[in-house]
């Protein structure tokens, strides 16, 4: 498969010497992959569905795992959609400690454009001048839903040999371009390697079965493929998937639905391709 040219979208910051990206099969299957724990105190990825309380999701959307990868490595905002398509990517989400959630009420002040914006004029063009709101002004209070101590294991694999072997490089030397965060930018987050060797690079291997096998990680868009089990309860959450430039912002471009339980999935392997990294069974999106 031809990589994509992503030179204008490279990493920035410090030279460093460029290593064999690993190769996505068509059904989504990473020959190799970067593996680590992503964890925080707390947690918040707003919900697009809701418009009150400010609720989060459970799993962290792709799209937020591929801007908080993009932030290790070093590339701007809107400079790394092409390295995240399905074609040349593939990410597997673990949670690795329980998901708790509870409701913190906020207050702040109101941010609405007609008090915050104004008009000003300059060089005959509408420009946009922002005020900074009254301080003095009712407060307005706010419910937000927060992970408590919120844990993922991040499987990750991407083409682009360049954006590649500079997340390798960060998460080795354990440095950030930029700040990691689970979600709010307020909410710093840490990584760790998954095994005390230090090592964060990892061999694929796809299991190949007929019969039902346990996963650990979430299972993208394989619902139909879970097999029941007593006591067992699995929650599903559709997630933005995938993005793309679009009008000088970005735009969701595909949604993925993710099951997920605290113990392991019995799964039906017809549609899903469950790997192996390291004894750890994973579903790649």
């Amino acid at each position: 498969m031809a990589k994509r040219d992503t030179a204008s979208q490279a990493p920035i910051g410090d030279e460093i010497d460029t290593v064999p990206a690993p190769s996505v099969s068509d059904d989504g299957v990473p020959s190799k992959c970067l593996s680590f724990v992503l964890g925080s105190d707390w947690g918040h990825f707003r919900r697009i569905d809701r418009t009150v309380t400010k609720q989060t999701y459970r799993i962290p959307p792709r799209t937020t795992v591929a801007g908080l990868l993009a932030a290790i490595a070093g590339v701007r905002r809107d400079g790394y959609y092409d390295v995240f398509v399905p074609e040349t990517s593939a990410i597997a989400i673990t949670p690795v400690a329980p998901i708790r959630t509870i409701t913190q009420p906020t207050l702040g002040l109101g941010t609405h454009p007609g008090e915050t914006m104004a008009d000003a004029g300059g060089s005959g063009q509408k420009t946009i001048k922002v005020k900074y709101p009254d301080s003095t002004d009712n407060r307005q209070i706010h419910s937000y839903e927060l992970l408590v101590e919120p844990a993922y294991r991040i499987d990750v694999a991407v083409e682009d040999d360049r954006f590649y072997s500079a997340l390798k490089h960060r998460l080795e030397t354990g440095t950030s371009f930029y700040p990691p965060s689970m979600g709010l930018s307020e909410f710093l987050a840490w990584i760790e390697p998954i095994r005390d060797d230090g090592q964060f690079e990892f061999q694929s291997d796809v299991v190949e079965t007929s019969e039902a096998l346990e996963i650990d990680s979430a299972v993208p868009d394989g619902i139909d493929e879970i097999v029941p089990q007593a006591g067992v309860t699995y929650a599903v959450e559709r997630v933005p998937g995938y993005m793309e430039a679009h009008d000088g912002g970005r735009r969701t471009t595909g949604f993925i639905d993710y099951a997920f339980a605290a113990e392991s999935l019995q799964l039906r392997p017809e549609t899903v391709s469950p790997v192996e990294i390291d004894g750890h069974v994973v579903a790649f999106e």
